[in-house]
């Protein structure tokens, strides 16, 4: 007697298998212990060793923007981007906003700028940057006698160390 198996019958029965095959080597899997399960290890946590004392002494890692003064927006980072951070000095480019008349209607102008903060030092518990570097990529703002300007950290924000000539 000859019979014939259908076509839909061969597929699911070859489903079927392949599903079992599945769940077998999935349970052997999971039962089989795994070297570093035997050996636990305390997980490494990366904490940044400074940070950027802001207005009001909050402290903050890696800023996407910084008020240059406290008191006013008229000078501002914006749109920071941070290629190293944590360390003796911490790198950045972004924009310097600036609105030369120190009010709400005046024109804000924008300047490409590659930033550095360093100087840590320790104040309380927290090691926070000192100093401010900012270097103008081309055109800078009247107030910026130098391509790069300097600035250290005080209580009504970055003041700058530099002489005008």
């Amino acid at each position: 007697m000859n019979r014939s198996v259908s076509p839909r019958t061969v597929g699911t029965l070859a489903t079927v298998a392949a599903v079992l095959v599945v769940f077998v080597v999935a349970v052997t899997a999971m039962a089989a212990p795994l070297r570093h399960d035997t050996t636990p290890r305390p997980a490494a946590l990366h904490v940044a060793t400074a940070y950027y004392a802001g207005c009001g002494e909050q402290a903050v890692a890696e800023p996407s923007s910084v008020p240059i003064w406290c008191e006013s927006s008229d000078q501002r980072l914006e749109n920071l981007a941070w290629s190293s951070w944590g360390g003796g000095d911490a790198f950045a480019t972004g924009l310097l906003t600036d609105n030369p008349c120190d009010c709400t209607g005046g024109t804000v102008t924008a300047y490409p700028v590659a930033v550095r903060f360093d100087h840590p030092a320790s104040v309380g518990e927290v090691r926070r940057y000192q100093r401010l570097s900012i270097t103008f990529a081309d055109r800078r703002p009247a107030w910026a006698v130098r391509p790069t300007m300097h600035f250290l950290w005080g209580d009504l924000g970055f003041v700058s160390d530099q002489e005008r000539p």
